[in-house]
């Protein structure tokens, strides 16, 4: 029998599908196998105060912070703002990942006594 490939035509690019690995661990997640996708978003909050340190600064302070924000690229300072990114991960990965950012929160922060209450 010859070799079949599946080719997928997207808004026509041509994308041959290819082997995806786990972000964390870099193992192989094959076609069919149970995989994660992992959404981070961060953003910066701001709680409506302005410190004094800030408040202190005056014409010539700002100026200065104005400058300074001028010497770097847009991606930098949007990075301070927002930041999103996208993870596939393999099923020991995506738990280490979860254990790894609620243990600290709490003893029990685990799938078996849930998470959900430790997002608020």
């Amino acid at each position: 029998m010859d070799n079949v490939f599946l080719i997928i035509l997207v808004r026509g690019s041509v994308n041959v599908m290819s082997r995806l690995r786990c972000h964390r661990c870099g193992c192989v997640l094959g076609e069919g196998s149970l995989k994660y996708e992992v959404t981070v978003s961060v953003r910066s909050m701001f709680d409506g105060t302005i410190t004094d340190e800030t408040s202190d600064l005056g014409n010539a302070g700002m100026d200065r912070l104005i400058s300074e924000a001028a010497t770097r690229g847009e991606e930098e300072l949007n990075r301070e703002v927002y930041e999103d990114d996208v993870f596939v991960m393999c099923v020991k990965c995506k738990e280490a990942f979860l254990q790894d950012i609620y243990s600290h929160l709490h003893h029990q922060a685990t799938p078996e006594h849930g998470r959900a209450h430790l997002l608020h």
